[in-house]
């Protein structure tokens, strides 16, 4: 293989984990902009704590990413594994 078609592969693969990346931040913005962390909560609490494990979760699929498949190889969507 020349070197200019293993660059452009490398780049193609690159751009792929990149955008499974940003398809698991943008994920995780719109579960942090849901109705679970708005308002009050019935007892007059805030709602807009979250949990350091769940952030850790989160992190964690971004981290694991790759652009191959789902993030979460147990295939679990709509919050952190």
């Amino acid at each position: 293989m020349n070197y200019i078609l293993a660059l452009q592969n490398e780049l193609s693969t690159a751009r792929a984990v990149l955008r499974a990346k940003d398809a698991v931040v943008e994920e995780f913005r719109c579960h942090l902009a849901g109705p679970k962390f708005q308002g009050l909560d019935l007892d007059g609490g805030r709602k807009d704590w979250i949990a350091t494990a769940d952030v850790r979760a989160w992190l964690q699929r971004i981290t694991d990413a790759d652009g191959f498949g789902e993030a979460d190889p147990a295939g679990r969507q709509g919050g952190p594994p």
